[in-house]
């Protein structure tokens, strides 16, 4: 299996800074105070960010998905 691409990285938090995707972010989310910022300063933030930010942006929202994902089906993880 290959890594993703930095520009992947890139893209994937592109679009986790203009909306999270359960429709409501948690208190904890990273990316919450981002997506308040207009358009052009969340493009500007996402691009200038190193692989390290945008890992942890990554595997945040990751863990938040598989406790959402298992809140939602009633298993506790």
């Amino acid at each position: 299996m290959e890594l993703p691409t930095l520009e992947y990285k890139r893209a994937w938090v592109k679009g986790l800074v203009f909306d999270c995707p359960f429709g409501k972010a948690l208190d904890t989310c990273i990316a919450k105070e981002i997506r308040k910022l207009g358009i052009a300063d969340r493009i500007d933030i996402s691009k200038s960010m190193d692989e390290n930010q945008l890992d942890q942006i990554i595997a945040h929202h990751q863990d938040c998905l598989l406790q959402r994902e298992g809140s939602l089906s009633g298993v506790s993880g």
